[in-house]
């Protein structure tokens, strides 16, 4: 009996330490990561992918897929072949001019970056009193949000001018110049109205990839 006992005490206090290990995980396991050569939050498989018009075929063909009666239930994109056809007059809405377009997917959001021209943004009423000028380095990171059929908003929660990361208030000041016509109530005010099939009923972002989801009846 008494070594049923004991075997019983050594699962109980197994348990226990199983239990404080893991409320307590936030303050070891990035360590444990790092000691191993793991960044927090890195995504293995997250790159930047340029985008393209081959990419925006691959994109088109994507979509087409899931309007077929019998096709697939879900498809899977790399971020630069869905920002290459979604995306892109995005992108060239913030600056005409915009040079070395790259996307990105990583963790359960979407990244865009080019070259663009300072002046584009808007200048001081948008950006305020920065005074950075020339080509820059332009960053946007967000969410891909389905409205209604036919129509998703891109939300976003960061932009970086360079290495300036801009704060909440310029951000609705510059995503409002873009799609102007395409914007009513329904687009949250740090989001941009995008066009999308109307099959499209869900888009989830992670493992690198873009992953879209058919409008089942």
């Amino acid at each position: 009996m008494f070594s049923c006992l004991g075997r019983l005490g050594c699962l109980l206090i197994a348990a226990l330490l199983a239990a404080a290990a893991w409320f307590t995980r936030d303050s070891w396991y990035p360590q444990v990561r790092a000691r191993f050569g793991a960044s927090p939050g890195a995504s293995a498989t997250a790159k930047w992918e340029p985008l393209s018009p081959e990419g925006a075929a691959r994109g088109r063909v994507a979509f087409e897929s899931l309007a077929r009666p019998n096709g697939p239930v879900f498809v899977n994109l790399s971020a630069g072949d869905f920002a290459s056809f979604v995306l892109d007059e995005t992108l060239h809405g913030f600056s005409a001019a915009a040079t070395q377009a790259e996307a990105m997917a990583r963790d359960d959001r979407l990244y865009l970056r080019a070259q663009v021209s300072v002046a584009d943004l808007g200048g001081p009423q948008t950006l305020g009193p920065l005074t950075l000028d020339g080509k820059q380095s332009f960053t946007i990171r967000g969410r891909i949000e389905v409205l209604k059929p036919g129509r998703a908003q891109f939300r976003i929660d960061q932009v970086a001018l360079g290495d300036l990361h801009l704060p909440s208030a310029i951000i609705e000041r510059l995503v409002a110049r873009i799609a102007v016509r395409d914007r009513d109530s329904t687009v949250a005010a740090d989001a941009i109205p995008v066009r999308v099939s109307r099959d499209l009923a869900d888009v989830r972002v992670g493992k690198g990839r873009v992953t879209l989801y058919k409008n089942v009846p």
